[in-house]
């Protein structure tokens, strides 16, 4: 029978013509037989045979009927409201199909289902042109003259992987209106009745066409093939018409082909480095394993990878990306916007989401560069049930450094590895679910015996059920861990082994429905934290370190939050969203209480309280609202406006410029207080030239509370009592980011331009809580201007170039400024903090890709890249510090990357 259902098709394109089952009547007794019993003595007594699938008729049973019956009313009876529906053609085939009815060819339609043409005619190329594609109905033409709107909704996967493909445009020229899929590969778009083509783009496959006829509201899936280089089959035109109909600003989709196109520092593609070259996105500098995002801190940005967070996003200092490349399906970055189901970050969400896997057949691929190897297979356990998808990286750097004449690089080691495994089950139609588990490690000692070590890890299982076409869920446990070690031998009597680590277990429930004009998005969200802020160990035997542990921090934050998109008119819609969290600082916990007129020192406690397991010693809660509305103007013009309060109950505690092994994560107690953060948010959104050219210009204004600073001189490496030297600070940040770009084509450019500033203000009561005497100051990341310049032409299907320019002002630092003699010892001061700045930053970047013959005959299809980063070799400077020599204090600028930097890396595909 399964083989019958597989031949259907066949017959389909064979003939078109409906046969009569009028003649066929059934007059024996068939009340209570199978349906495939039913079947079997049909087919012996008419010329008829059936075609379907086992799975779809295993449970059907037929009823009880007075007299004789005609087989059609026998077949409309019993598959009436099962989705399974029967088509007859004049040879004498009955043809059963699901969820999906065939178009009939008759005068008259009996209901009004939603169906699918029975061939692919994307692939005929003429008919494209000449519009002589065919034409689907759409509901019941009976109702073509009703009015009011209609709703055309459905799936897009890709064709080989049966991947859902998320952020495709689908897009209607008559109306000049589309919509972009969600992650689960879904989209929806209202219109009037009538006949439009509709056309479903996405940058690295080709376009679909399908024109319609709407007569009532139905499904429309799509299946879509990629192409191995992106030439003018894969230029998006209605990418820009859609980009003025998103509700939010400042959210930004990476496009993953043209990013693993872009010029890479070691040979490797960096998902953090490509958000850099998004307006309003910088980091402090070379290397830096964080970013700041629209004047926030980097411990503000909440990185999900497989739901979970990301608490350390890079490997060796910031040089790679802890997230392999291979494994990303499509990332999106909210610096402003921030829906509501996302929380606990007072800056930015980025989104990460993985490639589901091959579902049909088994592929691969593999590289090398000049520091690092990597792998990724994928393919089915049971073809478009089971599958996986896993990618390993390494690097073998410490080989390298070995060779290098310079004792201080060759006596150091460095040394990273992560891998990513998923394993997905398709149970049925309306229940999905996957496993999945990443784990990466670092190791690294820099012409010392200290060693510094660290890791993530996590592991997510989720499960996806289909209320309907129209109402998603999805739930979600994850676990995710990070801990760092850092250890020294060198003097064994002082041996020792310094540890921190976070441990967080959470779940979630997201639902999605459309109704109408509104998408409903609701849900929960609960986190239980765990944090070691400090452990001091001796390392062996010999060492006689005496142990220390500071005590563990526990927590519980919990969230539910309701959004809704709504269309109000064909030129205004808005999203409006209230999410509500609240925080439980649970024992065991020992809290010091302070004389409030002193400042909090240990000569100032006054009682100590000691809470027990599961005390509940701190709470805080409170509405974090969001709302957005978009105001198009024209069809080639939109305004939008957005406002976005946010909490953050865990702070990444670090007194460098940049994130660093010995930075820990502390959670909010009765002494440190959530952050808060408030933005404001303006763009202007514009296409050019026939729609080739986008532009868009966007002011924002952020200001935050209880944000986290240091009093002068403050170690943080095993502080048992952090709140006595952690000063509470104002932050506002303000800026206007400028971009111009043209995304599709041979030729692809963008010029992007942000001025911004960021500034913080301590608010202590006490001298020695106040920074800069109380007065507004720099941040150590705040760099007003910052140029981004990006180019990528494709010379032909083989060959590309792409080439990136930045620049942007140096950071703030301290500096001191004079010196002074008491007693005879030499005292060194220093300027109000962050009062000058390092030189301006400039970096210009290029890669070529060479691809193999693209045949697709061979057996592995081959890549490489050569790229320079750096080529001017200018001498950008990372930090400014200074050493006292024979009573002068002389400065020193520190550099990362000095010289050009060029790597050669070769992949292949198979």
């Amino acid at each position: 029978m399964i083989f019958k259902a597989y031949l259907a098709a066949v017959l389909l394109l064979l003939s078109h013509a409906v046969f009569s089952q009028d003649a066929f009547v059934i007059e024996w007794d068939f009340a209570g037989q199978s349906f495939e019993d039913f079947v079997l003595k049909t087919e012996s007594q008419y010329p008829v045979r059936f075609f379907y699938s086992d799975e779809w008729v295993s449970d059907l049973t037929l009823g009880s009927y007075s007299g004789k019956r005609m087989l059609n009313e026998i077949l409309d009876t019993l598959f009436d409201g099962k989705s399974i529906y029967w088509y007859g053609i004049e040879a004498g085939n009955i043809i059963l199909t699901k969820p999906y009815a065939i178009k009939q060819v008759k005068d008259k339609q009996a209901d009004e289902h939603s169906f699918m043409p029975g061939i692919d005619y994307s692939e005929n190329r003429e008919a494209k042109i000449t519009g002589e594609n065919l034409v689907t109905d759409i509901g019941n033409p009976s109702d073509k003259d009703k009015p009011g709107k209609v709703t055309l909704s459905g799936y897009i996967i890709e064709k080989e992987s049966r991947e859902p493909v998320a952020g495709v445009t689908v897009y209607v020229p008559e109306l000049s209106a589309g919509t972009i899929s969600n992650s689960f590969g879904f989209y929806k778009i209202d219109m009037p009745r009538g006949t439009y083509s509709v056309k479903f783009t996405f940058i690295g496959m080709k376009e679909r066409v399908f024109n319609l006829n709407m007569f009532g509201s139905g499904e429309l899936n799509a299946e879509m093939n990629s192409v191995l280089v992106p030439l003018k089959e894969a230029v998006i035109t209605a990418e820009k018409d859609i980009h003025l109909q998103r509700f939010e600003t400042g959210v930004e989709k990476v496009n993953i082909t043209t990013f693993r196109l872009m010029p890479t520092s070691m040979g490797e593609s960096d998902i953090i480095k490509s958000v850099l070259l998004i307006p309003g996105v910088n980091s402090v500098g070379e290397g830096s394993s964080g970013f700041n995002v629209r004047g926030g801190s980097a411990g503000q940005n909440l990185i999900l990878l497989y739901g979970a967070p990301v608490y350390n996003p890079s490997h060796l200092f910031g040089f790679f990306s802890a997230v392999n490349s291979d494994i990303i399906g499509d990332v999106t970055l909210y610096k402003g916007g921030i829906p509501g189901k996302y929380g606990g970050r007072l800056s930015s969400v980025m989104e990460i989401i993985p490639r589901e896997g091959n579902r049909r057949e088994f592929a691969g691929n593999a590289g090398i560069s000049p520091v690092t190897a990597h792998f990724t297979i994928e393919g089915p356990v049971k073809e478009d049930t089971i599958f996986y998808h896993i990618a390993g990286r390494t690097t073998y750097s410490d080989w390298i450094l070995r060779f290098i004449d310079n004792p201080s690089i060759s006596n150091s080691s460095a040394y990273f590895g992560d891998l990513n495994a998923r394993i997905a089950f398709d149970i049925n139609r309306k229940n999905k679910m996957d496993l999945s588990a990443y784990y990466s490690y670092d190791s690294f000692r820099l012409n010392s015996d200290t060693t510094y070590r660290y890791q993530n890890n996590i592991i997510s299982l989720r499960w996806r059920h289909y209320f309907s076409s129209r109402f998603f869920s999805a739930f979600t446990v994850y676990n995710s861990f990070y801990k760092y070690d850092i250890t020294s031998l060198r003097v064994p009597q002082e041996a020792f082994e310094l540890t921190h680590r976070i441990n967080s277990t959470g779940f979630k429930a997201d639902f999605n429905w459309f109704k109408g004009r509104n998408e409903f998005n609701f849900g929960a969200d609960l986190n239980r934290y765990d944090v070691m802020p400090g452990s001091f160990m001796p390392a062996h035997d010999s060492s006689i370190v005496i142990p220390n542990t500071i005590e563990g921090q526990k927590a519980i934050e919990a969230a539910l939050y309701f959004e809704d998109k709504y269309i109000l008119t064909d030129y205004l819609s808005v999203d409006a969203g209230l999410r509500f969290s609240s925080f439980y600082a649970m024992g065991p916990q020992t809290v010091y209480t302070y004389n409030p007129d002193f400042t909090r020192s240990a000569s100032s406690v006054t009682d100590t309280t000691a809470y027990s397991s599961r005390d509940n010693y701190k709470t805080y809660s409170g509405p974090e609202l969001r709302l957005s509305a978009n105001f198009r103007l024209d069809n080639y013009s939109s305004l939008k406006l957005n406002y976005n309060h946010t909490k953050q109950y865990l702070h990444l505690l670090s007194n460098t410029a940049s994130i660093s092994p010995s930075d820990t994560w502390k959670l909010s107690d009765a002494y440190i207080k959530p952050e808060a953060g408030d933005q404001i948010a303006a763009g202007y959104y514009r296409v050019l030239n026939k729609n080739k050219i986008e532009i868009s210009a966007e002011v924002y204004y952020k200001w935050m509370d209880n944000m986290v600073d240091f009093k002068g001189g403050t170690d943080l490496v095993m502080n048992e009592a952090i709140e006595r030297d952690i000063v509470n600070v104002y932050g506002k940040a303000y800026g206007m980011e400028f971009l111009v770009k043209k995304p599709g084509g041979r030729v692809r450019w963008s010029i992007g331009y942000t001025w911004s500033r960021v500034l913080t203000r301590s608010k202590g009561t006490f001298d020695d809580e106040l920074i800069n005497s109380g007065k507004w100051f720099p941040a150590n990341y705040d760099k007003p201007h910052d140029l981004i310049l990006t180019f990528n032409t494709l010379f032909s299907r083989r060959v590309s170039f792409s080439a990136n320019y930045v620049f942007s002002s140096g950071r703030p630092v301290t500096y001191p400024v004079t010196t002074y003699s008491i007693d005879g010892i030499v005292i060194t001061h220093y300027s109000d903090r962050n009062k000058y700045r390092i030189p301006y930053y400039s970096r210009f970047d290029f890669s070529v890709k060479i691809s193999g013959n693209l045949k697709s005959d061979k057996i592995a299809q081959p890549h490489w890249i050569f790229s320079i980063y750096n080529f001017t070799g200018r001498d950008n400077v990372y930090s400014a510090y200074f050493k006292s020599l024979n009573n002068t204090v002389k400065g020193y600028y520190l550099t990362v990357f000095s010289k050009p930097i060029p790597s050669l890396s070769f992949n292949f595909d198979f």
